[in-house]
């Protein structure tokens, strides 16, 4: 496997929308709730691919201390796979967090101290840095305690958008938090496919996740519960005035989140190998919908 490759497969980069949308959503945001506002494309640019960076980081350092915990290993699916596969070193992938972290924080303390107010950007991102990096790491780990799904869904919901709307304003706004709700329950289902998944194989070393801890009953409920509340929460943002009609596109994903949990449905009935990309599939229904969405805001926008 080529360096390019090695890395490129560490990353995960099939889940970048989970960080690239937000931002997106939080810029989209100022210019609805701000008409007339010009956004600063470089700090927005610089935003955006901070959130990545961390992003990526969040899943090396995740393979590194999943892999070091045996929570992956031999005939497990929840990583990346380039240390179970036995492609490189832990030592390396852990290093490589550590630059792309390191690159992230400099970002945030660029924008944290070039903006007016800036010092009240360093909680969000200090937020997000707990959140994202203590996500496996001790001695919060919260993956390992069942406390994940709350992670990603204020990580990579309310807290980016929140971050990229105060970026270029200077202000707080319940608009971009309230925009991100609908995102925030994918970001989680993605999470909560992977943990569905992993049950069996997660139980073995003696972690808990809201799965285990539900039972695999529950837990399908759960799935189908975070998916169709993406779509119900379009509708009561639409009810409430806060999102135009046409978000009602978002429905245009909705045949394929019917078919994410049929497979959930029969998921004893199916090979383990065949359900082994359920959070993939996941993440793509993330990326249908966050695509239309953030279209249906941009027509908002350009409409007024």
């Amino acid at each position: 496997m080529s360096c390019i490759s090695l890395w490129w497969r560490a990353s995960r980069p099939f889940s970048f929308t989970m960080s690239v949308l937000p931002p997106i959503i939080g810029g989209i945001a100022v210019k609805i709730e701000n008409p007339g506002f010009g956004l600063d494309w470089l700090n927005l640019v610089l935003t955006m691919l901070g959130c990545v960076l961390a992003h990526a980081g969040a899943n090396l350092i995740g393979d590194y201390f999943d892999f070091k915990n045996r929570v992956d290993r031999e005939g497990t699916f929840g990583s990346s796979g380039v240390l179970t596969g036995g492609f490189t070193q832990p030592n390396t992938i852990l290093t490589g967090a550590i630059v792309v972290y390191v690159i992230a924080s400099l970002i945030g303390l660029y924008l944290a101290f070039s903006i007016p107010n800036g010092k009240v950007l360093l909680w969000l991102i200090l937020i997000g840095a707990v959140l994202g990096f203590f996500y496996t790491v001790k001695p919060f780990a919260f993956k390992y305690r069942a406390l994940g799904d709350i992670a990603v869904f204020i990580s990579f919901g309310p807290a980016m958008t929140l971050g990229t709307y105060y970026v270029q304003t200077q202000q707080f706004s319940w608009g971009p938090i309230l925009y991100a709700i609908p995102f925030a329950f994918l970001v989680d289902a993605v999470l909560h496919s992977n943990n569905l998944r992993d049950i069996r194989n997660d139980s073995a070393v003696n972690i808990k996740t809201v799965a285990i801890l539900i039972g695999e009953r529950n837990a399908r409920f759960m799935y189908y519960g975070l998916v169709l509340s993406s779509y119900l929460s379009v509708i009561v943002l639409i009810l409430a005035n806060r999102l135009p009609v046409i978000s009602l596109a978002t429905l245009l994903s909705f045949p394929l989140a019917i078919k994410l949990i049929r497979i959930v449905h029969t998921k004893e009935r199916r090979p383990e190998q065949q359900f082994m990309m359920i959070d993939a599939a996941t993440a793509q229904l993330h990326s249908a919908f966050g695509g239309l969405l953030l279209l249906s805001l941009l027509a908002q926008y350009l409409m007024q």
